[in-house]
Formats: C-alpha cells, structure tokens, sequence
C-alpha cells in the first residue's frame, strides 16, 4: 500500500543517527497530516480537548495525545530506543509480544515497527482508555490494512490491566509530564510491573527527578544543559527502584507511599545561581535518553527564587505523592527568607 511506503520513509527520518531538526520537522508535520488525513474523525473539539480524570491522574484528551508527535526529541528518543529494545529482544520463530499503554489515537510509538515488521516477527497489545483516541487508532489500523497483523487493541485503564499469561517482552508507555505530575505514568509503570517478569524491558528505562540550581544571569532563550546543575536524586522511576520502595515499606501494590527525601543546600553552594529547580531526566532505553530541555518533557520547574542576599543553608524536603494530580510534592525550610 502506498501510504504505508509513505509513512516508513517519512519515519525513517527518526532513525537516522545524526540529528536534523530541520527534516526532523518536516517529517513530524508530513507524518501528523497523513495520520490525520486517514483517520478522518475531528480532534480539535470539546470532546476531543477533555481530559478523562481518575483517581491517581488523567489521561489526556485525544487532542493533546496527537499533538505529543509535535515534541520532536521526545518521538526521536523513544523510537530510537523503542528500535534498539526490539533488536536486542527479538527471537528466532517465536513473535515478540510488546505491549503499549496509554496509545493515543496514534499509537506514534509504535506504528513505524508495525510497518516495518512482518506479523510473524511482532505482536501487540495496545491499551488506550480514551474512547475517542481508541476509535481513530482502530480506524488507522483498518485504513492501513492492519487487521491481519497481531494486534489487541482493547480499551482497557492501564493501572488496573491484569496481564494474564502472556507477558510481554517489552511494555512501553509515555503517559508523563515533566517531574511526572498530573498524568498516570507512576500508576501504570507500577501496575504492569508488579505483574511481570524481571526479563521484561520497559520503555522508558529509568526517569529520575533532582533537585538542580540554574545558573544566573542567563537568559531563558539562551539556557542550555550546562547552565543547570543538578545536586540530588530525589525520585526515580525503574523496575529496580519501585522494587525497593515496595521492599523496604513493605506496602502493597494499591498502597505504594514513597519515602520522603530532605536535600540541604548550603549556602556556599547557591552562589552563582539564581533558581532552585526540579530537573527531569529520562532513560528511554541504555545511551538514547532525554535530558534538560531536549522535551517538553524535560523541561526544568522553578521552585523558588533565590535572591542575591541569601545568606542561609536552603533545605527542600520532598516527596511523590500518587493522587488524583500525582506530583512531587516540595516544602521549603530555611532560617531566614530567602
């Protein structure tokens, strides 16, 4: 079919290793109107623009799940390592089974390898709990001539899916926000985890926030990496350390609390920088990563503004809190004012 041609080579664009932002525009906007084109349902409605909310976060509107593909480095990353994962992972007569959560209506994460693989090498189970997102994926699904592949395309909440007996090799979802707040990813991450195999890879590997400084007299149009600092972990998102937290609190599943963390900044430290930030940084799979301002995803929040006369220790005490709006919850102590 010609336009699954169209969409391996405007796709194509993603995996190449030196990086073009200019083709790499160009092929995220060629890609999105062929998507759109095909899936032939309005988005940019009342319907389309609401989020679905729950109990620990919200899943985005079907709009804003599309325009996630706009976010260029985020897309890049994730393919990339998607494709490495997949390639390390692969066997012999047997299908390898990946498994999707939080598609949108999409399923940009993983489409390029639907395409590029045949139906005897990858199998699928796709999870999206918008019912407007899972209604144009399964029309792309059809449009492209898809059905014949192995592919479960279920509307299902992906913090509360019983995997059953087919575990996946490979889970991915990119349900997040910067410094993981508003939407699911902690929840699903946490659910699928407890249901699998050590063996199984999830996508992204690792997400880590720190309590970072940005340093002053930069200005915002003009910061790069090197302009920030990071000074201390205070949250991580992998299988080895949601293992811990559930090792050393002893909670169950339906009760993970995480341990709250005190980061002291002394005041020698702040010299020469102007904000103390939380820093997002992401491991989508061994050296593909995201780091500071790659991504909207990366992008570092000010938690407070330190003044030339500071003159005191700063201590941020901290702690990620699964609710409604799940976020990394921060006080700040000190002396004096700052």
């Amino acid at each position: 079919m010609f336009i699954k041609q169209e969409i391996n080579r405007i796709t194509s664009e993603y995996f190449e290793d030196n990086l073009d932002y200019q083709k790499l525009y160009a092929a995220s906007k060629e890609l999105k109107y062929i998507l759109n084109e095909i899936s032939g349902l309005e988005m940019d409605d009342e319907d389309g623009r609401a989020d679905i909310q729950f109990h620990d976060g919200k899943a985005l509107g079907t709009f804003w799940a599309a325009q996630c593909l706009d976010d260029l480095i985020r897309t890049r990353q994730f393919l990339r390592g998607i494709d490495k994962a997949i390639k390390e992972k692969i066997k012999k007569n047997v299908p390898l089974h990946i498994l999707y959560a939080g598609t949108g209506p999409f399923a940009t994460l993983i489409l390029p390898f639907i395409l590029r693989y045949s139906k005897h090498e990858l199998k699928y189970t796709l999870l999206e709990i918008n019912p407007l997102s899972i209604k144009i994926l399964g029309r792309i699904i059809s449009k492209l001539g898809l059905e014949e592949y192995n592919i479960k395309l279920l509307k299902e909440d992906a913090t509360k899916y019983q995997i059953g007996n087919e575990i996946p090799d490979i889970i991915i979802s990119e349900t997040m926000q910067n410094a993981l707040a508003k939407e699911q990813q902690v929840s699903i991450f946490h659910n699928l985890m407890s249901q699998v195999k050590f063996s199984s890879l999830f996508i992204p590997e690792k997400i880590e926030i720190f309590i970072g400084l940005r340093m002053t007299g930069i200005p915002i149009e003009e910061l790069q990496k090197e302009h920030y600092h990071k000074e201390k972990k205070i949250f991580e998102l992998s299988k080895e350390a949601i293992g811990k937290v559930i090792k050393i609190t002893h909670f169950s599943r339906e009760e993970l609390t995480f341990p709250r963390i005190q980061t002291v900044i002394e005041k020698e430290r702040v010299n020469g920088f102007n904000q103390i930030v939380l820093i997002t940084e992401i491991q989508v799979y061994k050296d593909e990563k995201i780091q500071i301002n790659d991504s909207g995803l990366t992008t570092p929040i000010t938690i407070i503004n330190v003044s030339d006369c500071h003159k005191d220790t700063i201590i941020v005490n901290t702690q990620y809190k699964l609710s409604n709006e799940p976020k990394l919850e921060f006080e700040i102590a000190s002396p004096n004012p700052i």
